[in-house]
């Protein structure tokens, strides 16, 4: 399982992710050593928490989220999007309207 990996990435320690999901600490650190293994309810929890499917969060997959019909190009994109913050996020959003709005594009 990918847990220690994404609460890493989200900046999170063991007791954050453990209050969210209102288990112990010492609960969810036999999760991430793989000494233990979540619920379903726990593995929909952290699935809903990290944005990512169960299939990636098991490692069946290495696709972090089901867009459809999207190039891998455009997940790969998508995929960092969603790992930005918000600040990021309104950053890159008014970088990209300004590339499209470039006579170029239009």
């Amino acid at each position: 399982m990918r847990l220690k990996q994404l609460r890493i990435e989200n900046n999170l320690r063991q007791s954050d992710v453990a209050k969210v999901l209102k288990v112990t600490p010492e609960a969810y650190s036999m999760w991430e050593t793989g000494v233990r293994q979540p619920s379903l309810a726990g593995l929909i929890a952290l699935s809903s928490l990290y944005g990512v499917t169960l299939e990636y969060l098991v490692g069946i997959t290495d696709a972090r989220r089901d867009y459809g019909n999207l190039s891998t190009d455009e997940e790969r994109v998508l995929g960092w999007y969603n790992r930005l913050d918000n600040t990021d996020r309104q950053l890159l959003t008014l970088l990209l309207q300004s590339l499209a709005g470039n006579k170029k594009y239009n």
